[in-house]
């Protein structure tokens, strides 16, 4: 008897094991989903459009909205892909390219993660060539390849928002206003007033002040008011007193710009930077270069995370400094030269 226990109770332990084993199997072989917010869900990818992305979870489908995903790690990936993604969110762009240097195309045989590769190199080299390293126009390429071969992406919106940023950056305006049009077509909300914002930017730099008003004003008279919306909506708002400035009324504008930077959350980087440099731009075209040079520093010395709004901090110190203090120039210039070599403000200066 005491065998036939032992014997039974052995079996039922090996089925154990097995079941556990199977599902420690299934569970390291299945999709991996990383939602923006919350815990990354387990399953396996079924449908994907450039708005949402379906998964089965335990035989249930779930519906998960583009712009709420972080990023997918599918099925026996590459590590080094996967690696990459992670760098990628958390902007360590040097560190991603070395990982994707390091993904063999031949490892990968799903068509989800072989498309999602050629994403990320493209959005990886676009970022890189922002910032100096790279050449634009082949990063511009590898990204516009990706997204005419896979329009119903979930990163279609993302490809289209860094295709933008990066034409904006390289001085490609009349370009940059096609594809934040396009990012204009996203139905989240966040995405949209980020396009209508950068929409005003580039009209604003084309010299069409009507038009750049009229894209921030779409973003400033936008429903939503989570905290995405109200940071870009805040970014609208300078962007429309630089509207005022190109239409010389200085001193409304350094009053308002002024008033803004007691009101503003000094911790966002980029918000400040555009503050400082509006603020600047002000002061400039009033004749008033003593504070226009006090302005651009605020951006050069605390809030250089944004590299177009850096660039064009150094830009316009270059311009100052040749005649309120030459010897500062050259050092100036060569710090703009090495760290936004493809910035057009580099190649203004």
């Amino acid at each position: 008897m005491c065998f036939l226990i032992n014997k039974s109770f052995d079996r039922f332990f090996l089925f154990a094991l097995c079941a556990i084993f199977a599902n420690s199997l299934m569970a390291q072989e299945a999709d991996k989903l990383y939602p923006s917010n919350g815990a990354a869900v387990t399953g396996k990818i079924t449908e994907m459009t450039r708005n949402n992305v379906v998964m089965e979870v335990r035989g249930v489908k779930e519906n998960f909205q583009a712009i709420d995903i972080q990023r997918i790690v599918y099925e026996a990936e590459p590590a080094a892909f996967t690696k990459a993604k992670e760098a990628v969110g958390t902007e360590q762009w040097d560190e991603a390219m070395d990982s994707l240097k390091k993904v063999d195309l031949k490892s990968v045989l799903r068509e989800e993660p072989k498309k999602e590769l050629e994403f990320y190199v493209g959005l990886v080299q676009t970022k890189l060539a922002m910032n100096g390293q790279g050449d634009p126009a082949a990063a511009e390429a590898r990204l516009l390849n990706f997204v005419k071969g896979n329009t119903n992406s979930f990163h279609f919106f993302d490809s289209a928002d860094a295709l933008g940023s990066l034409a904006a950056s390289t001085g490609g305006h009349d370009q940059a206003v096609k594809y934040f049009s396009v990012l204009a077509t996203s139905p989240f909300p966040a995405q949209k007033l980020k396009a209508q914002y950068s929409l005003g930017n580039s009209n604003l730099a084309l010299g069409k002040t009507a038009d750049a008003r009229t894209s921030y004003g779409d973003a400033l008279a936008g429903a939503t008011d989570d905290a995405t919306s109200k940071r870009y909506k805040k970014l609208a708002s300078i962007g429309m007193i630089r509207c005022e400035t190109a239409e010389k009324k200085y001193d409304a504008a350094i009053e308002k710009l002024r008033k803004l930077v007691s009101e503003s959350d000094a911790t966002d980087n980029e918000l400040f930077a555009q503050l400082y440099n509006a603020l600047g731009e002000a002061h400039l075209r009033a004749g008033q270069e003593e504070e226009a040079v006090l302005a651009y520093l605020h951006t050069d010395l605390l809030f250089t995370s944004d590299p177009d709004s850096h660039a064009e901090a150094l830009y316009h110190l270059i311009q100052l400094f040749t005649k309120l203090d030459p010897p500062r120039v050259a050092e100036t210039k060569a710090r703009l030269q090495s760290l936004y070599a493809n910035s057009a403000w580099t190649k203004k200066g």
